[in-house]
């Protein structure tokens, strides 16, 4: 059975919460319980305040992350992790397959730079990393645009949840598009770094 990180702050298990009120409780709890507090007191008591403030900072660091929230509470519910998660959710194929390409692309021309030996072969490439930085910007546009809608469908989720409609597969497929979601920003953020320092 895996730890329930709402019950360490007395949350009800839902698929969406409120941020605020999550770091004001997590500060609350930390500060009373945060080793400095403890640092002259018994063994026991120092251990248990140690262990206490990790599972509050790992329960904090689950809640607060929409990702890892639906997982846990996926699992909190059925008992089990869901099956299948490398499937890409309905919706999302358009942009799984832009990022795929693009990623191909950025990688073949900074191949190509870090291969330039000259200042003008690299000036040569100066137009196709331009274009590509626009592209770049455009899909992580969309990529925001995703994330936006995907707060919709959890707040719709979250309302369906609280009226008793614990809709399994609903958050299974929120789950997987915040999963692909974060792969995908990834997978951009790091080509944009090796754009903007040629590594």
């Amino acid at each position: 059975m895996i730890d329930n990180p709402f019950a360490l702050f007395d949350l009800e298990p839902g698929p969406a919460l409120d941020t605020a009120g999550l770091k004001e409780r997590f500060s609350r709890a930390t500060s009373e319980s945060h080793p400095d507090k403890f640092a002259s007191a018994p063994e026991a008591d120092r251990l248990a305040a140690e262990t206490r403030y990790s599972a509050l900072n790992r329960a904090y660091q689950t809640l607060i992350d929409p990702r890892q929230r639906l997982l846990t509470l996926y699992e909190l519910t059925k008992g089990e992790k869901p099956r299948d998660v490398q499937r890409i959710p309905p919706g999302p194929m358009d942009l799984f397959i832009e990022v795929g390409q693009l990623c191909q692309h950025l990688d073949k021309f900074l191949e190509r730079k870090r291969g330039a030996s000259g200042a003008l072969e690299r000036a040569e490439l100066t137009s196709e990393e331009l274009t590509l930085q626009d592209q770049l910007t455009t899909l992580r546009g969309k990529l925001e645009q995703l994330g936006v809608t995907l707060e919709t469908d959890l707040a719709a989720l979250q309302s369906r949840w609280q009226s008793g409609e614990k809709d399994l597969n609903a958050l299974e497929t929120v789950y997987r598009k915040y999963s692909y979601l974060a792969r995908w920003q990834q997978q951009l953020e790091e080509r944009e770094i090796a754009l903007l320092t040629g590594e």
